[in-house]
């Protein structure tokens, strides 16, 4: 009796383990489909750092740090905010000089990539962005030091 039981009890949560193994599918598939039909943002990304040296291209694949416009296409990304970061010991005009440095090379990636890339300052133009099937590109100063009065 007790290994009938036993029995019962083992085929009972094997179809139960695979009912939940049937809903985890259902549920990653609807969470997929959100995610591709929603319009994704990254709020802070520190790539901007990157840009400086002339050298690093979003168009390309990186070995190195997380952020290519393949990945993002490939991770259903709408908009990025790119941060524009000084150390908070640099102040005044330099602190300034340098996050217009930054800015400035935010903006030419997006000039790189036109096809991929539109720069963004509202809602409505992310959403724009998202129409033409590009990626907006945005900015945020990270810390009020670099902000000129």
């Amino acid at each position: 009796m007790t290994r009938a039981l036993l029995l019962i009890v083992v085929c009972v949560s094997s179809v139960c383990l695979a009912g939940l193994a049937v809903s985890a599918h259902s549920i990653s598939e609807k969470a997929r489909k959100l995610h591709f039909s929603s319009i994704v943002v990254d709020t802070h990304d520190d790539t901007t750092q990157r840009f400086l040296d002339g050298k690093f291209d979003l168009g390309t694949r990186s070995s190195t740090g997380s952020i290519d416009i393949p990945r993002m296409k490939e991770g259903g990304l709408g908009a990025i905010f790119f941060s524009i970061w000084i150390p908070s010991k640099i102040t005044g005009p330099e602190a300034v000089h340098r996050a217009m440095i930054q800015i400035d090379t935010v903006r030419e990636q997006v000039r790189k990539h036109p096809n991929d890339f539109v720069l963004a300052t509202t809602a409505a133009e992310i959403r724009e962005a998202r129409k033409q099937g590009k990626i907006a590109a945005l900015m945020g100063l990270e810390g009020g030091h670099m902000a000129a009065t």
